[in-house]
C-alpha cells in the first residue's frame, strides 16, 4: 500500500526532499530523474522490489524512470512520488513542463449512477444498444457505429490507437463509453465504477468522491484481468486533488474474460480502501 501523500500544509520548501528544485526553464528529463534518485534516497533509499511491492510498478520501468534516459509516465511519477513522500503537485507540474499536452479530461458517463454491475457479454449488448440508439439520433447507420475507427479516421481526428495502457479520453473508446458496474463505498461518499466500450472492447475503472476532501489527498484506482491480478496488463493510476479520476484501459476482446477493479483514496492523509474488488 502507498505512503499517505503529504498535504498542503506539509509541502516542503524549495530545495527540501520531496520539492523539485530544478523545475527551470532549463530543465531536462536527466535533471528531473537525479531529483527523483535524491527523493528515493530521502526517503530510505528502498530497493527496487521494495519499490515495486508497494506501488505495483515493474521493476524495470522503475528503473527506467531513475536512470533519466526517458521521461516516465505521470501514473509512474506521483506513485513513485508518493511513496517517497514528496509534493505530489510540484513533481506533476514539474513533470507536465517537461512534456506538456497531457490529457486531463474526464470519462464519459453519469458518475453519480446508481449501483450496478453487469457481466462483460451484457455489457456488450447495452453498448451496441447505445450505439443504435445514438445512430438513429445522428442519422448514422449502426453498423457505422459498431466498427472500430480506422486508423486514418484516428488521425484525421488526433486520437490514439485502442490499445492496453492508452488513455481512453485520447481515443474514440470515449464516444461509445457506457458504465458496466457501478458501486458507492463509504456511506455513498465515494463511487468506484468499471467502464466499457464496445466498439475497442476495451474497460478502464473511475473512482469519483462527493466527500469534498479532494485538497491534498490522492485517489488510486487499479484494474486487472480477473485470473491474472499480476498480469503485465493490469492498469493503475494515482493523482491528488481531483473529484474524478480513471485508469488507463485494457483491451479485453474475449467476451468470456473478466475485468476486476479495486480503488482507494486517502482522506486527512490517511488511506482509505475502498473494498472488495468490482468486476465485470
Amino acid at each position: 500500500m502507498l505512503n499517505a501523500a503529504p498535504s498542503e500544509a506539509s509541502a516542503t520548501r524549495d530545495g527540501a526532499p520531496g520539492s523539485p528544485e530544478s523545475a527551470t526553464p532549463g530543465d531536462s528529463v536527466e535533471a528531473f530523474a537525479e531529483a527523483l534518485r535524491d527523493l528515493k534516497i530521502a526517503s530510505g533509499n528502498p530497493t527496487l522490489a521494495a519499490i515495486s511491492d508497494q506501488t505495483g510498478i515493474s521493476k524495470s520501468v522503475i528503473s527506467v524512470a531513475l536512470a533519466g534516459k526517458i521521461l516516465p509516465t505521470e501514473n509512474t511519477v506521483l506513485k513513485l512520488v508518493t511513496l517517497f513522500g514528496g509534493n505530489l503537485k510540484e513533481w506533476r507540474a514539474r513533470r507536465a513542463a517537461l512534456a506538456p499536452g497531457g490529457s486531463s479530461a474526464e470519462p464519459a458517463g453519469e458518475a453519480g449512477a446508481p449501483s450496478k454491475r453487469f457481466s462483460l457479454g451484457q455489457t456488450i449488448a447495452i453498448a451496441g444498444g447505445a450505439a443504435a440508439v445514438a445512430a438513429l439520433i445522428t442519422g448514422l447507420t449502426v453498423g457505422a457505429l459498431a466498427a472500430p475507427s480506422s486508423s486514418a479516421d484516428a488521425a484525421s481526428r488526433h486520437l490514439s490507437p485502442a490499445a492496453d495502457g492508452i488513455d481512453p479520453m485520447l481515443t474514440s473508446c470515449r464516444d461509445d463509453a457506457v458504465i458496466a458496474a457501478s458501486e458507492a463505498r463509504l456511506d455513498n461518499e465515494v463511487h468506484v465504477q468499471l467502464m466499457y466500450s464496445n466498439n475497442c472492447m476495451a474497460v478502464w475503472g473511475r473512482v469519483t468522491r462527493y466527500d469534498n476532501k479532494t485538497e491534498g489527498n490522492t485517489m488510486t484506482m487499479r484494474v486487472w484481468p480477473l485470473d491474472d491480478p499480476d498480469s503485465e496488463r493490469a492498469q493503475s493510476r494515482t493523482d491528488i486533488g481531483l473529484q474524478s479520476l480513471y485508469t488507463p484501459m485494457i483491451i479485453e476482446p474475449d467476451t468470456a474474460a473478466r475485468i476486476c477493479g479495486q480503488a482507494t483514496i486517502t482522506v486527512d492523509g490517511k488511506t482509505e480502501d475502498l473494498g472488495p474488488k468490482l468486476c465485470i
